[in-house]
C-alpha cells in the first residue's frame, strides 16, 4: 500500500476525478481537515515516481511518500482524530493503481485548482 498527502483544498477535485473507478478511492483526514492521504496501490511493475512529477506536487503542498514510510489509520471515525474522508469498500481491500491516483492530481492542477500549501 502506499500514499499520498493532498492538501484538503485540492482533493475534493481529486476524489470527484476517482469517483469513475469501480472500487473505493480509500482517504484519510488529518484532525485539522488540512490534509486528505490517499491510500494506492503500488503500480505493477514497481517504479518511483519521475522527478518531474515529484517537483510539480512538491510545488502545490503534495508529498508522496517514500516506500516503507508508515501511515497513518483511523481508529475510530470521530472527527477529533485522523478519520476516514472515503472509507474502504467492505471486503477484500482494492485499491486504484498509484498513477491513476497522481494523473487524477495533475489534471486538477493543470486546471488551475486554487491551491495554498499550507
Amino acid at each position: 500500500m502506499e500514499a499520498i498527502v493532498v492538501p484538503s483544498g485540492l482533493s475534493e477535485q481529486v476524489r470527484a476525478r476517482l469517483a469513475h473507478l469501480p472500487q473505493a478511492t480509500p482517504a484519510i483526514v488529518d484532525p485539522r481537515n488540512r490534509y486528505y492521504t490517499f491510500l494506492a496501490a503500488p503500480d505493477m511493475p514497481y517504479h518511483t515516481v519521475p522527478q518531474l512529477i515529484q517537483h510539480q506536487c512538491e510545488l502545490q503542498g503534495i508529498t508522496v511518500p517514500q516506500p516503507g514510510t508508515r501511515v497513518m489509520l483511523p481508529r475510530s471515525d470521530d472527527q477529533f482524530g485522523w478519520h476516514w474522508a472515503c472509507e474502504p469498500t467492505p471486503g477484500r481491500l482494492r485499491l486504484p493503481q498509484r498513477s491513476l491516483v497522481l494523473t487524477a492530481i495533475r489534471l486538477s492542477i493543470y486546471e488551475g485548482a486554487d491551491v495554498v500549501p499550507a
